[in-house]
């Protein structure tokens, strides 16, 4: 089995809770390494961050994004949100994605959209807050681009809305 067979099948046992958490994690940093995997430049750079010490969801999405491509920022844990939207003026950055662990936290980013818009990077920024208190409702009242139930999926998302957008498709 090849490398990216294996990470595939990783990406794909992860999702289905075939295996753990921090098993994945290390795996998938191993094949990462053993098959040298660059970043794909089309894709550009996804800053990824999280609230309080909730590092694990954002830990867990910056390896699935690395995985299918994408090169990673990752905040510190205790960027506010204006530093992580501050983040997001570099000219490369196309996904800003947030891990959130608790409803406590959901008030503090009902207003990234908002902060995106006026920093003028909104158009090129792919939006995504993910985490167990996510729900499609709540995603769409943040004003995320894409939702998705698992991280997986996120990112799958995310990195299709990217290509899409970059060959000038409609939605």
């Amino acid at each position: 089995m090849d490398t990216g067979t294996d990470i595939s099948q990783l990406l794909d046992d992860f999702e289905h809770g075939r295996v753990p958490l921090l098993e994945f994690m290390r795996t998938a940093c191993r094949l990462r390494e053993e098959s040298g995997m660059e970043p794909m430049p089309e894709l550009g750079t996804a800053v990824v961050a999280c609230f309080g010490r909730h590092t694990e969801g954002r830990d867990l999405m910056t390896c699935i994004l690395e995985i299918e491509g994408f090169r990673v920022i990752k905040a510190d844990r205790d960027s506010t949100v204006q530093k992580t939207v501050e983040m997001c003026r570099d000219p490369n950055v196309t996904v800003l994605c947030y891990s959130v662990q608790t409803t406590y936290d959901c008030p503090d980013l009902m207003n990234v959209s908002e902060l995106l818009e006026e920093e003028g990077i909104r158009e090129r920024i792919i939006l995504n807050i993910g985490g167990s208190p996510i729900t499609p409702g709540l995603a769409e009242r943040m004003g995320c681009d894409v939702y998705a139930p698992t991280a997986v999926q996120s990112v799958r998302a995310m990195k299709s809305e990217v290509l899409r957008r970059k060959a000038g498709r409609p939605q």
